[in-house]
């Protein structure tokens, strides 16, 4: 059973950050309600409101969602049906009032109101030092974590980092996106500096100096910082705190996914219980029609690529080389048998001879099945954010684009091949960056790395117009949802939109 911290304080958090985002409208304190003036008081009070900064992270509509942003758009996936709320994110028909587009935006500014509230009020509690210079750096790596999304998805946008209230100036300009790695950077390097590097078990799921690291590491890479996500990725691996699972099932069993040596930073789930207690992704994923969660879900709204419905040749199912044992813990093809998903039924084996998604082909990972604990749209299994391979090949990354798109470095080679041996994979002597972001496709499919890492890569319009998209240079930004342009006059729309 988790004993986890996050989840177990949701309800009050939610309730006391519901509450003092009006409070100026209310002229009698209400006796049985949590608002600042009797809340931001023990170091417990800025625990539960560092708490409340994750709930909307793990809620159907950011990481739930997310992958409508940061994977449809990919090679790897496709809409499994014809919903018009995604199926123009798929085509690069987007505009500005698409709803998962403005949910996107909309979230990740709840994260950013509540993080400020955060290192507003808990410099005055009265508290052990160290405990509340932790608690600030947990803020911060949120507050940058949120950011990172806002910037790869939308280039530059509002930097907020004051409290507001009802009687703020809402109409904040956008900043330029070096701007908001200029934030992002140093709310970084502060969470370096003052988190711990571990949890124990009741506070799996909070932030660390590792998982700070780690996201710094990818924001080094994104602004092409290659000596500097270099050195870190090599610090966290010298550190010996992470290691690859031996298999890379582990990283999708139910019995191994949470909390295991190769995570850096998971969401933590439980299942069945209030708003956000529980995983979404099982829901989207499960192939339709085919009873898999026990429940009324299993949509497949999200599907894998595959030549029977694009491009031959360009598709996350062509991804895989022969033998990669990764393949069949990340999709499903006819014929595959997975005797972990509702063992009392006798497994499940994905047919032979009906077609039950467009492509021919499902998504594995998330999908665990049926049990006590899993409830519609909601699995116990932990989402992970941050792996360790994800480090090793940072460094590969990084160690190619210094040497040219060519590297032989020892050690990089070795993190590199760790990686593929652990899939069954022959190791290499040399690495190329194309090798690189091959390598990152499959062991990340499906985990919001895909439209990423082709923005980073610098190729995302060559590859994917090879996929069969019509995209340009405009589309590789989403547009400002028009309700924000609505209600704040200083913002500028993305060309194109």
């Amino acid at each position: 059973m988790k004993n986890i911290i996050i989840t177990k304080l949701l309800p009050l958090t939610l309730l006391f950050l519901g509450l003092t985002a009006c409070n100026n409208l209310i002229e009698k304190e209400p006796l049985d309600q949590l608002i600042d003036e009797n809340f931001y008081q023990s170091a417990e009070d800025a625990t539960r409101a560092v708490t409340a900064c994750y709930a909307p992270i793990h809620g159907t509509n950011w990481y739930g969602k997310s992958w409508m942003m940061t994977e449809i758009p990919s090679d790897n996936s496709t809409t499994g049906g014809n919903d018009p709320d995604f199926l123009t994110i798929d085509n690069f028909t987007v505009n500005g009032d698409n709803p998962p587009n403005a949910e996107f935006w909309a979230e990740h500014y709840v994260v950013i109101v509540r993080t400020n509230k955060v290192l507003d009020k808990v410099p005055d509690i009265s508290m052990d030092e160290a405990a509340k210079a932790a608690i600030l750096g947990e803020a911060k790596f949120l507050r940058a974590f949120t950011y990172f999304d806002l910037v790869r998805i939308y280039g530059g946008v509002p930097i907020i980092t004051e409290v507001q209230d009802i009687y703020s100036d809402f109409s904040v300009p956008r900043a330029t996106v070096q701007e908001v790695y200029d934030l992002i950077i140093a709310d970084l390097e502060d969470g370096i500096a003052t988190l711990p590097a571990e949890r124990n078990a009741a506070e799996a799921g909070r932030a660390t100096s590792g998982a700070a690291k780690a996201l710094l590491t990818k924001v080094y890479l994104t602004m092409k910082k290659y000596p500097e996500a270099m050195e870190l990725a090599r610090e966290i691996i010298a550190s010996g705190q992470y290691r690859l699972m031996d298999t890379f099932d582990e990283n999708w069993l139910k019995e191994t996914s949470d909390n295991n040596q190769e995570s850096i930073f998971q969401l933590q789930y439980t299942g069945c219980g209030p708003g956000g207690t529980g995983n979404a992704l099982q829901a989207f994923f499960a192939p339709f029609g085919q009873g898999i969660t026990k429940n009324s879900d299993g949509w497949g709204s999200q599907t894998a690529t595959s030549g029977q419905a694009d491009q031959p040749g360009t598709t996350i199912r062509d991804a895989f080389e022969e033998n990669d044992l990764r393949q069949y813990h990340t999709i499903m093809t006819p014929g595959d048998h997975y005797p972990m998903i509702n063992p009392e039924d006798g497994g499940f084996t994905y047919p032979l001879t009906r077609q039950i998604s467009r492509t021919g082909i499902s998504i594995k990972k998330y999908v665990i099945g049926g049990g006590p604990d899993v409830c519609f749209m909601s699995s116990p299994q932990n989402i992970h954010v941050i792996r360790y391979s994800d480090v090793l090949l940072s460094l590969a990354e990084a160690s190619c684009a210094i040497g040219g798109g060519i590297t032989v470095t020892p050690d990089v080679l070795e993190a590199f091949n760790a990686v593929r041996t652990r899939a069954g994979l022959e190791p290499v002597t040399s690495i190329t960056s194309e090798m690189v972001f091959q390598e990152r496709r499959v062991e990340f499919a499906f985990e919001n790395q895909r439209w990423f890492d082709l923005l980073r890569s610098g190729n995302a319009i060559e590859t994917l117009r090879l996929h069969g998209k019509a995209l340009d240079e405009h589309n590789l930004l989403f547009p400002i949802p028009n309700e924000e342009l609505a209600v704040n006059k200083n913002l500028t729309q993305n060309p194109g939109y």
